[in-house]
C-alpha cells in the first residue's frame, strides 16, 4: 500500500521545531500581533509610571515663615531659559544632554550640601569653635535633611529649612558668576564668551530650576528610602548610593541574557538544518540586473532626480564633521577651525556647534535614505504620474528645513530673536537631538510624510494580503514606522514637568536610533542583498520578518534604560535592564552569519573571471559589512556594556556613553546611509566616472578614523572620568577643572589624529567624489518602464509554491 501523503504531512506537523513554527508565513500575523501586544502593554506601563510618578513641581516655601522662596512660575521660566540658551547642548540635567559643561542637577545638589554645611558651621561658630564631632554631626544632618521629603501635597508646596534657603541663595551667586564673570573658575566655556546670560532675573529663574532638579535627586520618593531619581547622581556627601533594585536587576538582566543567548543559538541551530540557505540568490553576485544589462545606457525614470539628495547629504556630512571639530576644540581652548573663525570675527558657542553636530548628523542620514529609497522605486513598479514633481517638492522642503535648522540654532542660542516665542519657533527648541526650532520641526515632519507618500504610491500594488510581507512592502513599512515615531516629539512642550517632557523626547530619540533605524536598516540591507543577487526574495522576506520582530520586541520596551535616573519608579529599572540587555540577541544572529557574508566578495570576483558578470559592487558591499561590524561592536558590545543599571549608574552622562553613541550612530546609520548612496550612484554615474580605489580609501579612512577617535580618546577618557566619579562623586567628574585638565587635554589632542584620518581620508574625498560626478551621469529613460519587481508574481510562482509546500511540510 502506498503511503498516505496527508498522513505524512500530519506527522511532520506534529514534529515541528520552534524554528519551523517561526518560519511558517501564514502564521506571521500572529507573531506580529504577539510582539505588538507585548510592546503596547509595556509602553502603556511606561507612560502611566511617567505621569503618575513625576516629582512635584510646586512653590518652595520657608518652613519657618511660610514665605515663598522659589515660585513655580520662576522654575518654569528657568526651564525655558535652559532650553533657549542651549544649555542642554552644553551641560546636562539628570545626566541628559552634553558633557562639556556640568551636570546642573548634580552640581546643584552637591553645592546645596556644601552650603547647608556652611550654614550650620556658621551657626555653631557664633557661640564656640567648631569641633570634629560637630563636623561629623553636620555631615550626617545635611544628608538626612536632603533626603527628607517635605512636600506637602495638601498645601501644594515644598517646605525648605533655613539651611536649604541659605544654600539656594549661595547657588544663585554661583550661577550669576558662571554666566557673567569671565574670571570665575567655573565660568561658562572657560570665560570665552562674556555675559552669555545677562538678565539677573533669568539667572535667578535658572537657579530655581537647577535647585529643583537637585532637590528631586536628593529627596526620597514618598514611601521609599531612595530619591525620585533612585539616588542618582552618585554623591557620598549627600548619601546618594546605588539602590538595591539597581544591583538586583543588573544580576537578573545578565541571567536573562544567558537564557536568551542559549535560545537564539538553539533556534539558529535548528534553522541551519532546514532547507534553504540565506545566501543563495543567483549565479552572479554583488552586481545588479541594471548594471549588467544597461551598463552606460540609461537609468529608469525619476532615478536621476535622486542625485540632488546625495549631493545635499554629503554637504551636510561635511558640515556635521566641521561642527564636531569645533566642539572638540572647545575642550582645549581652541584650535585651527576656531582660529579661522576668529579671523573673521565669528564666535560659535559650544552649544551651537554641538547642536549642529547632532541634528545635522541625523538629517544627512535621512537625506541619503530618502534619496536611495526613491531611487529603488522604479524597479518596484511603474512610476506614477506626478512622481517627479513630488520628488522635487520634497527636496525643496528638505533644503528649507536644513537651512532653517542651521541658521535658527545659531540665531536662537546667541539671542538674535526679539522675543522668546520667536526663538522657540524659528530658533531652537533647545532639546538634545531636537535642537531645531518648532516651526522647522513641524516642516520636517511634513516633508518626511511626503517621502512616505511617495514610497506608498510606488509600493501600493504590493500592499495586498498575498504580498504583505514582501520586500517592497517592507520598504514602505520600514520608512513609515520611522516617520511615525518622529511624531512623539510633538507631545513635548515647554510647559511640562521635565520628567514628562524628557520622557517624550526619549520616545522620539530612542525610537529613532534603537528601534526604527534598526528596522529601516534591516529592510534596506535586505532589499540591496536581493538586488545584488545574494539572497532570493522569499528568504529575504523571512530574514527581514524575524529580525524586525526581534528588534521590536526588545528595543521598544528597551527604551526604559534611558529612564533609569530621570525621576521614574522602580519598574522602569526592571523593564529597562531586562529588555535593553536582550537587544543584543538580534545582533547575535548577525554575528553568526558574518563569515558567510565576508566570503561573497570572493564569489563575485570568481564570477567575473568566469565571464558570468561584468561588475562587482565592492564599495557598496564593504559598507554593508561595516554596518554588521558596527551593529555588533558599536551598538551591541559598547551599548550592552553600559545598559546594565549598576554600570549605567556611574557612567551615565560621561564620555563612555559618547563612545557608544559614535560607534552606533555613524558605525551603523552612517555606513548604511553611505552604502545605499553608493549603490544608487554606481548606477547613476557613468562607468568611466566610477573610482573603486577612491571608494576603498574613503571606506577604510572612515572606519579606521572612527576606531582611532574612540580608542585614543572617547573610551579612555570615559574610563578616566568614571574612575574619578567613583572616587569623588558624579559632580567631580563633570566640573570645569576636571574636563579641561592635562589628561583630558592630551587625550583630546590624540583624538585629532583619528579625526584627521576621518576627515581628510574619508569625508572630503567622498564629498568631492559625489559632487564632482554631477555632470557625468548616465541618461534617464524617456519612457516609463514596467518595474522588474512587478512581474515577481509571474516569474516566481514556482518559487512561492515551493516555499508554501515547505510551510505545509513544517
Amino acid at each position: 500500500m502506498s503511503p498516505n501523503p496527508n498522513e505524512a504531512v500530519s506527522k511532520a506537523k506534529m514534529h515541528r521545531t520552534f524554528a519551523q513554527a517561526l518560519l511558517i508565513k501564514k502564521y506571521w500575523w500572529l507573531h506580529a500581533l504577539i510582539v505588538t501586544a507585548i510592546s503596547v502593554i509595556g509602553l502603556i506601563a511606561l507612560g502611566v509610571w511617567t505621569y503618575a510618578g513625576a516629582p512635584p513641581l510646586v512653590n518652595f516655601v520657608s518652613s519657618t515663615t511660610g514665605e515663598v522662596v522659589i515660585p513655580e512660575w520662576e522654575m518654569n521660566r528657568g526651564k525655558q531659559v535652559f532650553f533657549l540658551k542651549g544649555l542642554m547642548t552644553y551641560g546636562s540635567f539628570w545626566g541628559d544632554g552634553a558633557e562639556r559643561g556640568p551636570d546642573f542637577t548634580a552640581e546643584a545638589l552637591h553645592r546645596t550640601s556644601l552650603s547647608m554645611g556652611t550654614h550650620y558651621r556658621n551657626e555653631i561658630a557664633k557661640t564656640r569653635a567648631v569641633t570634629q564631632d560637630d563636623e561629623d554631626m553636620i555631615k550626617t544632618r545635611v544628608a538626612r535633611e536632603i533626603h527628607t521629603n517635605l512636600y506637602d501635597s495638601a498645601a501644594g508646596v515644598i517646605r525648605l529649612n533655613d539651611a536649604q534657603i541659605f544654600a539656594y541663595h549661595e547657588l544663585n551667586t554661583h550661577y550669576t558668576r558662571m554666566f557673567t564673570d569671565r574670571t570665575y573658575v567655573e565660568a561658562f566655556q572657560n570665560g570665552r564668551i562674556e555675559s552669555y546670560i545677562k538678565n539677573p532675573a533669568d539667572i535667578k529663574a535658572l537657579t530655581g530650576f537647577f535647585f529643583w532638579g537637585g532637590w528631586v535627586s536628593g529627596a526620597n520618593r514618598p514611601g521609599e528610602v531612595y530619591s525620585y531619581t533612585h539616588n542618582w547622581p552618585y554623591d557620598p556627601a549627600v548619601g546618594n548610593f546605588p539602590t538595591y533594585a539597581t544591583y538586583i536587576w543588573s544580576f537578573l538582566s545578565i541571567f536573562v541574557l544567558f537564557l536568551g543567548t542559549m535560545l537564539v543559538l538553539y533556534v539558529y541551530g535548528e534553522m541551519k538544518t532546514l532547507p534553504g540557505e540565506p545566501f543563495n540568490g543567483r549565479d552572479w553576485s554583488l552586481t545588479t540586473v541594471d548594471l549588467e544589462n544597461k551598463g552606460d545606457a540609461y537609468v529608469r525614470p525619476t532615478q536621476r532626480a535622486t542625485y540632488k539628495f546625495f549631493a545635499f547629504a554629503v554637504i551636510l556630512f561635511l558640515v556635521q564633521i566641521l561642527a564636531g571639530i569645533i566642539s572638540a576644540e572647545d575642550f582645549i581652548g581652541g584650535g585651527p577651525v576656531d582660529a579661522m573663525l576668529g579671523m573673521v570675527g565669528l564666535t560659535i558657542p559650544f552649544s551651537v556647534a554641538r547642536g549642529w553636530h547632532l541634528i545635522v548628523q541625523i538629517y544627512w542620514f535621512f537625506m541619503a535614505w530618502v534619496g536611495y529609497t526613491i531611487f529603488f522605486l522604479p524597479r518596484i513598479s511603474k512610476v506614477p504620474n506626478g512622481q517627479r514633481f513630488l520628488i522635487n517638492l520634497l527636496f525643496t522642503l528638505c533644503v528649507i528645513v536644513g537651512a532653517g535648522a542651521l541658521f535658527g540654532i545659531y540665531l536662537g542660542h546667541t539671542g538674535f530673536f526679539a522675543n522668546d516665542e520667536m526663538a522657540y519657533w524659528f530658533g531652537s527648541q533647545g532639546w538634545e537631538f531636537l535642537e531645531l526650532g518648532r516651526f522647522w520641526h513641524v516642516l520636517m515632519l511634513i516633508s518626511f510624510c511626503l517621502w512616505v507618500f511617495i514610497i506608498f504610491r510606488a509600493v501600493k500594488p504590493w500592499l495586498t494580503s498575498q504580498n504583505m510581507w514582501s520586500v517592497p512592502a517592507w520598504l514602505f513599512y520600514g520608512s513609515a514606522i520611522m516617520v511615525l515615531f518622529l511624531f512623539f516629539g510633538m507631545f513635548m512642550t515647554p510647559q511640562q514637568n521635565f520628567a514628562i517632557s524628557d520622557y517624550w523626547r526619549w520616545m522620539n530619540i530612542h525610537m529613532w536610533v534603537e528601534v526604527t533605524f534598526e528596522v529601516f536598516t534591516t529592510c534596506i540591507v535586505g532589499y540591496m542583498l536581493v538586488q545584488m543577487g545574494l539572497v532570493n526574495r522569499a528568504m529575504a522576506e523571512r530574514v527581514i520578518f524575524l529580525a524586525v520582530m526581534m528588534f521590536l520586541v526588545t528595543a521598544l520596551i528597551g527604551i526604559s534604560h534611558n529612564f533609569y535616573w530621570i525621576a521614574k519608579p522602580t519598574g522602569i529599572i526592571a523593564l529597562g535592564s531586562v529588555f535593553s540587555t536582550m537587544q543584543v540577541l538580534p545582533l547575535l544572529l548577525i554575528t553568526l552569519d558574518a563569515w558567510k557574508m565576508r566570503t561573497e566578495r570572493v564569489k563575485a570576483h570568481e564570477a567575473v573571471a568566469e565571464g558570468k558578470q561584468r561588475f562587482v559592487m565592492d564599495g557598496v558591499w564593504t559598507f554593508i559589512l561595516a554596518v554588521n561590524f558596527w551593529n555588533i561592536f558599536g551598538a551591541g558590545v559598547m551599548g550592552s556594556m553600559i545598559n546594565l543599571p549598576i554600570i549605567n549608574y556611574y557612567e551615565h552622562g560621561t564620555y563612555v556613553t559618547s563612545n557608544h553613541a559614535h560607534g552606533a550612530m555613524f558605525g551603523v546609520k552612517g555606513n548604511i546611509a553611505i552604502g545605499g548612496m553608493l549603490f544608487a550612484c554606481q548606477h547613476l554615474f557613468q562607468r568611466s566616472a566610477w573610482n573603486e580605489k577612491l571608494i576603498k580609501t574613503v571606506f577604510w579612512s572612515l572606519q579606521i578614523g572612527l576606531v582611532m577617535m574612540m580608542m585614543m580618546d572617547m573610551f579612555p577618557v570615559g574610563l578616566y572620568q568614571v574612575a574619578a566619579i567613583i572616587q569623588h562623586g558624579f559632580w567631580y567628574g563633570r566640573q570645569q577643572s576636571f574636563i579641561t585638565n592635562e589628561v583630558w587635554h592630551t587625550l583630546t589632542l590624540l583624538r585629532a589624529i583619528g579625526g584627521a584620518v576621518f576627515l581628510f581620508g574619508g569625508v572630503l574625498p567622498l564629498t568631492w567624489f559625489i559632487l564632482s560626478r554631477g555632470t557625468r551621469m548616465v541618461r534617464e529613460a524617456a519612457t516609463v518602464e514596467e518595474g522588474e519587481w512587478t512581474i515577481y508574481d509571474k516569474e516566481k510562482a514556482k518559487e512561492r509554491e515551493a516555499w508554501a509546500a515547505s510551510d505545509e511540510a513544517f
